[in-house]
Order: C-alpha cells, then sequence, then structure tokens
C-alpha cells in the first residue's frame, strides 16, 4: 500500500511539473508572438497611424486592442496579425476614433531665437484654429497673419511672401472690400512676453483646396510689431514682421505599442 501510494504520489508530481512546464512553454510562445505582432505592426508602412495600440496573446490568439483612425487601418492591423507565424486566431477589438488634420508652426524672432509654437486643428465644421503658445515678446497688441510662402528667412521675414489670400481680396474683417483669408486679427500679449490664445480662421482648411494652408511652396505665420487696424490694405498698418513660423503638417507618430502577454 505504501508502494502504491508513494507511485502515485510521484505520478501526481510528475503530472504536475508536466503540466507546469507545458504553461511556462506556453506563456514564452505567447511572448514570442506578441514581440512579432507587435514589431510588423510597427514596421508596415501601411499603419503609419497606429494610436495606442495594446497587443496579447494567449494560447496563440491575439488580441488586438485600442484604437485606430480608420476602418481600413482596422482590417489592415487584423490581416497583418494574422500574418505571423504562430497566430492561431486574431480578435479584433480596436475601435475607430477619427483622427483631426493638425499641422504646426514653430515661431523664431528676427534673431532666429525661438519664441514659441502654434498647432493648428482643422474644425469639424469648417475653418481651422489657431492654439498660439509664446513668449519672449513685446508686450501689448500685435497683428497675425498667414503669409502665401513657407519661408521664414530672417531677419525681416520678407521670404514669407504676401498674406494668404486665394480670393484676391483687400486687408481686414472691417474693410467693405476684404479680407484676406489669412488675415487672424490681433493678439495681445502679456506683461511678461508671454501668450496663449485660440483664434479660428473659417476660411482655411489643412485639406487639399485652394484655401489649404498645406500647399506646395507652404505657408508661414508673422506677428508684427504694432496693432492691426483692421481695414488698411495690404496689412492694418500693423509695422514690420517680429517673428515667423514655417507651418507644417504635424507628422503622424507611432504610439506605444504595448507587449502584454
Amino acid at each position: 500500500m505504501r508502494t502504491l501510494i508513494t507511485v502515485l504520489g510521484l505520478g501526481f508530481l510528475m503530472f504536475s511539473v508536466g503540466c507546469e512546464s507545458q504553461s511556462a512553454s506556453r506563456q514564452v510562445k505567447d511572448a514570442t508572438i506578441t514581440a512579432a505582432v507587435k514589431t510588423k505592426l510597427a514596421r508596415d508602412v501601411r499603419l503609419a497611424t497606429l494610436t495606442n495600440l495594446d497587443v496579447t496573446t494567449e494560447n496563440g490568439n491575439v488580441s488586438l486592442n485600442g484604437t485606430v483612425e480608420s476602418e481600413e487601418v482596422k482590417r489592415l492591423s487584423e490581416e497583418t496579425a494574422r500574418g505571423v507565424s504562430g497566430v492561431a486566431r486574431v480578435i479584433n477589438n480596436l475601435q475607430v476614433a477619427p483622427k483631426a488634420d493638425t499641422a504646426k508652426a514653430h515661431f523664431i524672432d528676427s534673431a532666429g531665437h525661438a519664441v514659441g509654437t502654434a498647432l493648428i486643428t482643422e474644425q469639424s465644421g469648417g475653418g481651422v484654429r489657431f492654439h498660439l503658445t509664446l513668449d519672449k515678446l513685446p508686450s501689448g497688441f500685435h497683428g497675425i497673419h498667414v503669409h502665401e510662402k513657407g519661408d521664414c528667412t530672417k531677419p525681416d521675414f520678407k521670404s514669407a511672401g504676401k498674406h494668404f489670400n486665394p480670393e484676391g481680396k483687400q486687408h481686414g474683417a472691417e474693410n467693405p472690400k476684404g479680407f484676406h483669408a489669412g488675415d487672424l486679427g490681433n493678439i495681445e500679449v502679456g506683461s511678461d512676453g508671454t501668450v496663449d490664445v485660440e483664434l479660428t480662421a473659417p476660411q482655411l482648411t489643412l485639406k487639399a483646396t485652394d484655401h489649404s494652408l498645406i500647399r506646395p511652396g507652404g505657408t508661414a505665420i508673422i506677428i508684427h510689431a504694432g496693432r492691426d487696424d483692421q481695414k488698411s490694405d495690404p496689412s492694418g498698418n500693423s509695422g514690420n514682421p517680429i517673428a515667423c513660423g514655417v507651418i507644417e503638417k504635424a507628422a503622424f507618430t507611432y504610439s506605444a505599442i504595448h507587449t502584454t502577454r
């Protein structure tokens, strides 16, 4: 009887060790599959807009969780994951959340020193929104306009050309023959030389039209020394440029693709 109990005990122990070994082996395989899926997704140029993607694997079944910018990216993500060796099934839990078109401008002053940024976002109802975060500027009111060329050659920024004006109008919201699509009015800089403000431009877009800020040759934003009177052509008597930023489409980047087993 003792011998039988001993044999049974050893058998159970060997069975347990075998199960643990299989479990450990499965965990290693799952971790390997997860890493391979992550790598393949990151290298697929069709998936350059992936955001907040979480990859998990259990018993060869890969789950994709997070957000993507379109149904097409969701489909391609699943297709890519299926192509990884060892994947038994792909569970596609990705949520589609379209990303707004965005662009940025990095401002320099006439000496070439950085003085802040503008984040430009396409609005769902039309037009774009400018979020300006600036410092090291003279206090007071300053005219601000979009110019027709993406060139901020210091010190005078004349390389940016004239105001962005695809409809051929005159300058200023108060001008009966106005206004330029690139007229943004004025910003008020505080006594500490900083400003954090949002402006809207209903006639501008980041999409491919003749009113787009993203175009061959580019566009730029210029801040002037004085206040824009909103009516005098061609620039509202706003004085010399004191800061300039080239508008560039914000590059899509991979956020973390989390690796969990």
